[in-house]
């Protein structure tokens, strides 16, 4: 395999990444490159609490993790932020030795040079994320977003996200879900997540 040394200690090859030489404790992301939907939904319902994503723009990953990006959840937030996108979901194997930062470092760029201003996420507490892998990798905490109207779902003990109810149902409604999934349904007032933003 041919290889070329681009900046900061990475190795280029066939449109893929990768970093030579890790020393930190948490390694930098091997070799990564786009992912189909496919591959990346695949990580995300194995590895994910929400699973997997309909309308992905695209993913950057490897064999054990990815990141994966939507258009904006929030049209206002779209209107504040013209030519934003969202990091809607990133996930890593379980036990994986390499760092997400350094996997949503490389996804950054990706999003960059796709001609993109923003880049929006966001945390929730309620799976024990608190944001600091963004605010460490320099996003900026946009503060805490308001409810959303929507309580926690959870089918047969597994949390889907509204947006997974919507893709699936045409909609996501309590009382439509009620009927659809019965006692299989549980729901669960929903904490407010934080928001954050990259710059690019």
């Amino acid at each position: 395999m041919n290889a070329v040394m681009v900046q900061d200690n990475i190795l280029q090859t066939n449109g893929e990444m990768a970093v030579s030489n890790p020393t930190s404790p948490l390694q930098k992301t091997p070799w990564v490159r786009l992912l189909t939907s496919n591959e990346a939904n695949i990580m995300l319902k194995q590895w994910h609490y929400l699973g997997e994503v309909k309308g992905i723009l695209f993913s950057v990953g490897h064999a054990e993790g990815c990141c994966v990006f939507t258009n904006c959840r929030s049209r206002l937030y779209e209107g504040k932020y013209p030519g934003a996108i969202e990091l809607a979901r990133m996930v890593g194997k379980p036990g994986h030795k390499w760092a997400m930062s350094s996997l949503m470092s490389q996804a950054l760029r990706e999003v960059k040079i796709r001609g993109y201003k923003f880049c929006v996420t966001y945390a929730d507490p309620f799976a024990g994320h608190n944001g600091m892998v963004y605010l460490a990798a320099s996003w900026r905490d946009d503060g805490v977003v308001d409810k959303d109207g929507h309580p926690l779902f959870f089918i047969d003990g597994k949390r889907i996200s509204p947006r997974t109810l919507y893709d699936r149902h045409g909609t996501q409604g309590i009382q439509e879900m009620k009927k659809i999934y019965g006692e299989r349904l549980v729901l669960y007032p929903k904490p407010l997540k934080r928001r954050f933003i990259k710059i690019l």
